[in-house]
């Protein structure tokens, strides 16, 4: 009996010791280890996946389709659930097209999730998903397209891996375009089988976008600056068709020309959208800007007439013509000046208005300032400070020289002159934003300009930049480039043309610059052409109907 109890109290000594043990296991597992038993698991056998918001398309004017998103398949993995990498890799590499190294160092990582591919064909996808491979997984993602290929690619920028917006349109508009992603947390055995979803948010695609652009104009503006930069063996051209009654950019062109789709393998001096974010020194176009200051302050009419020289000088700057046969003393007016392109004119014209009133219309033109267009990265001009002048400087500025410009610009203060002195801020988002608009000059010196650059067109520089059955009213550029130096190079010019048309009702404004033209450089015989080709095509396009020309 003695013996028998003490077998019992042996007996209950170990449970209460069993008990005590398991107790203590358990206090340590619940309290003591709870957090990280807990992200340990989580690690094992659950995965969240982001998913990726479909991507807003965008359009051009009329709706057609420049950029939308297609569905592609991404193969992902938790490594830690791989229990033969090689073999994995082996399996994997006539699929995903990837060496089996650079699988087995993506499998082998110590983390719970890599990609193994990223936006690879549908049917690829599938196939591996047929593998059924513990801890390989697939899921859906979008890929960018442009479906016009070689069309606008620096104005409609393009999208990085994970689909967001790195340039252009779809860097100024990302917030628009991307919407909000969604996400999917799978709960899986730790052999990688999936078991059930703990949670799901599904994403909220993004809004279209419907720019001012016409898709065909924009494609003939493409076509025709390839074809100038080819012929004049350019260094690069952009060109702008602008609608000065609204603000809207129906065309914005640069070369080279290269697949949007493409985007990421060219080489990033060719993906510049110079049209907005690269300034030139204008040259002959900026003659309008002290006509027009003249104009405005009444100190001259377009029939008030002076007495030229070859040259004009003030201090140790002597300002030449740059044609040549030029008269020795010769009688012009303002409407003569500005149609036969008279640096020594425009000079007189601009001392005549003086310094003050001249920075004031470079102002109110908006050469130096950002105009704020829907486009990342746009140049603002230069101008010297106007406290800083030298002596000199009023000899410059009004024939082009010392000031820097963007081409946007440039359209844009001729837009000013279309729409009856009325300057509207370019834009490329259609129906979007409210664009500002000032007064520039009256609409009585808006006509008196337009009248004097048709004659510049009929009977000036500007001949090659007629349509046939429109009037043209514009002018023409031929500006040195500054060299290395601080000097004008001899051998480096801007040609450049600006115009509007019709001119009796101006409905497009187009500006056409070329940089570098090497065979010729006057912009009557470079840019002129090419603008007469874009008007002739844009006009028939919109149609536009001829004017009836006496």
């Amino acid at each position: 009996m003695r013996r028998a109890n003490k077998r019992l109290a042996l007996f209950m000594g170990l449970a209460v010791l069993f008990l005590i043990a398991l107790l203590g296991r358990a206090f340590y597992v619940q309290v003591v280890a709870a957090s990280a038993l807990k992200s340990q698991a989580n690690v094992q056998s659950t995965r969240t996946i982001t998913l990726a918001a479909p991507r807003g398309a965008i359009y051009d004017r009329d709706g057609v389709l420049l950029a939308t998103s297609q569905p592609t398949a991404t193969v992902y993995v938790n490594p830690r659930q791989v229990k033969d990498p090689a073999a994995v890799a082996k399996q994997l590499t006539p699929i995903l097209g990837r060496s089996e190294q650079d699988l087995i160092t993506r499998l082998t990582k110590d983390s719970g999730f890599e990609y193994l591919a990223r936006k690879i064909e549908l049917a690829k996808g599938e196939e591996v998903k047929e593998l059924e491979i513990a801890g390989v997984g697939v899921c859906t993602e979008d890929k960018r397209l442009y479906p016009a290929g070689a069309v606008s690619p620096q104005l409609l920028g393009y999208v990085g891996t994970d689909n967001t917006g790195l340039a252009g349109v779809e860097y100024q508009y990302e917030e628009r375009l991307s919407g909000e992603p969604g996400k999917l947390t799978v709960v899986s055995d730790l052999h990688g089988n999936r078991l059930d979803t703990a949670l799901s948010v599904d994403p909220v695609p993004g809004q279209s976008l419907t720019l001012t652009i016409d898709e065909s104009i924009q494609f003939e503006v493409e076509k025709v600056l390839t074809g100038v930069a080819s012929e004049f063996n350019a260094k690069r051209a952009s060109a702008i068709v602008l609608d000065p009654t609204t603000g809207d950019i129906l065309a914005m062109g640069n070369t080279p020309i290269f697949d949007t789709n493409r985007y990421g393998s060219t080489p990033e001096k060719d993906r510049r959208n110079s049209a907005v974010v690269d300034m030139y020194e204008p040259g002959s176009t900026f003659k309008m800007v002290a006509v027009a200051a003249a104009l405005q302050e009444g100190l001259v009419t377009p029939s008030t007439k002076f007495q030229l020289g070859r040259t004009i000088k003030k201090y140790d700057r002597v300002v030449h013509e740059a044609h040549e046969g030029v008269p020795e003393v010769r009688e012009l007016t303002v409407e003569q000046i500005l149609a036969q392109s008279s640096n020594v004119g425009a000079v007189t014209i601009g001392l005549e208005v003086g310094k003050d009133r001249l920075v004031d219309m470079i102002r109110k033109f908006g050469f130096t300032q950002k105009l704020g267009i829907d486009f990342p990265g746009e140049a603002p001009g230069l101008m010297p400070v106007p406290d800083k002048w030298s002596g000199t400087t009023i000899l410059n500025i009004p024939i082009g020289q010392g000031i820097s410009v963007t081409p946007l610009q440039m359209a844009a203060a001729y837009g000013a002159i279309a729409n009856n002195g009325v300057l509207i801020q370019p834009h490329l988002a259609k129906d979007i934003n409210t664009p500002w608009s000032r007064r520039v000059v009256s609409d009585t010196v808006a006509a008196q300009l337009r009248s004097m650059l048709m004659v510049t067109v009929e009977d000036g520089t500007g001949t090659a930049a007629q349509v046939p059955g429109y009037t043209v009213a514009g002018k023409t550029g031929t500006a040195q480039k500054v060299n290395e130096t601080g000097g004008y190079a001899e051998d480096r010019f801007v040609a450049s043309f600006v115009g509007m048309v019709p001119a009796s009702s101006p409905r497009l404004v187009i500006l056409v610059m070329v940089d570098e033209p090497t065979t010729e450089h006057l912009g009557a015989k470079v840019a002129a052409p090419a603008f007469a080709c874009i008007a002739d095509y844009a006009l028939k396009t919109l149609g536009i109907p001829p004017e009836s020309i006496d």
